[in-house]
């Protein structure tokens, strides 16, 4: 829908200069305005086939009506770099004014620099123009450019020149350049830096939280919720699942899932699990939600190379990452929680399925 918007807004505006511009040379106006519409209904086509696997259908919340659509769009690009960030850096960057300046030359909503802009800005709104005071271009912009760095955060982690989450390194990247993040290896040890970081993570968790299907898988908290401590889950009144040898990642996965009201059949070892799930009926795919198992294929995201692993999905955080719940992970019957940041999942690939 709201790919479909921003089409229609393309070529709205490119349908009155045609149409001023047949005017001036007294064309007649009705064909022209038939074939415009016409060309609508193929861009509407191809735009939604375009975007349709990345635009998500989901909200964020506090955003200021005027710029949602702009904001998914831009939080959209790629996985790394949801609509929540994009919220929230703009809040920190401009507080929503797309008059704003600094003392040190930003300008703007999404406060580029003007050098910075020369290169990376972009044309938001079709209109023809790459302007750094619109805030449909400027948004546009900062998605594609922050799109951009965590591509550059991960080819230098992959070839050891970084390491780190990498929405953190490419935050520290948009605040303090990417020149420095890779002078010293990681967020570098500037006070405004690591502040930015904390607080755009803070804001995209807390007041720009998404709804809905939102990059990651359906945004939630699992209940009832578990006693942790430390890291550390108490299993005390939780009654266990004794299919399963007690401590394995797949008696904790059936216990919980009991727990919550949502018992699984007996699947054998972890990494078989997904495959029976599909054949017994189970939605299997690649969107978690709380609730859900998470099945990891061996060797995947310190998977047992030979038995796989599987563990329950806790929380589902608007920024793509989520917080499981699992046994053995560190010592048998030891129940620890962890957080998989959507730069890790987006790596898995396929290597992680959900049963829901």
């Amino acid at each position: 829908v709201r790919a479909a918007r921003v089409a229609a807004n393309f070529v709205r505006m490119a349908a009155s200069r045609v149409i001023a511009g047949a005017a001036s040379i007294s064309l007649p106006i009705m064909p022209v305005i038939a074939a415009m519409l016409a060309v609508l209904g193929v861009f509407l086509a191809v735009m939604g086939a375009f975007l349709g696997s990345n635009v998500s259908e989901s909200t964020v919340s506090g955003v200021p009506a005027e710029y949602e659509a702009d904001v998914i769009r831009a939080g959209s690009i790629c996985q790394v770099v949801t609509p929540s960030i994009i919220a929230a850096q703009i809040d920190q960057e401009s507080n929503w004014n797309p008059k704003a300046g600094s003392s040190a030359g930003a300008q703007g909503i999404a406060q580029f620099m003007p050098s910075t802009w020369a290169s990376a800005g972009k044309d938001g709104d079709g209109d023809g123009k790459a302007d750094i005071w619109n805030p449909h271009d400027a948004i546009w912009s900062q998605g594609n450019y922050m799109c951009n760095l965590a591509s550059q955060v991960e080819t230098a982690k992959k070839s050891g020149k970084l390491t780190g989450d990498t929405l953190q390194l490419t935050l520290a990247a948009y605040n303090a350049g990417l020149g420095s993040v890779l002078r010293y290896g990681m967020v570098p040890p500037f006070e405004e830096t690591i502040n930015y970081v904390r607080r755009i993570k803070e804001l995209a968790a807390t007041k720009y939280t998404a709804t809905g299907t939102a990059e990651g898988g359906t945004v939630g908290s699992l209940e009832p919720k578990l006693t942790v401590s430390g890291g550390i889950v108490s299993t005390a009144g939780i009654t266990p699942d004794t299919r399963y040898p007690w401590g394995q990642c797949t008696w904790w996965a059936a216990t919980r899932r009991a727990d919550i009201g949502k018992p699984i059949p007996g699947w054998g070892n972890a990494a078989t699990w997904a495959g029976s799930a599909a054949s017994a009926g189970y939605t299997v795919d690649g969107s978690p939600s709380a609730g859900s198992v998470i099945v990891f294929q061996p060797g995947v995201l310190g998977a047992s190379a030979d038995y796989g692993h599987v563990a329950m999905v806790e929380e589902v955080r608007g920024d793509g990452s989520i917080l499981i719940s699992e046994s053995n992970a560190l010592g048998l019957g030891v129940v620890s929680t962890r957080e998989i940041s959507a730069s890790q999942l987006a790596a898995a690939g396929n290597g992680v399925r959900y049963i829901h």
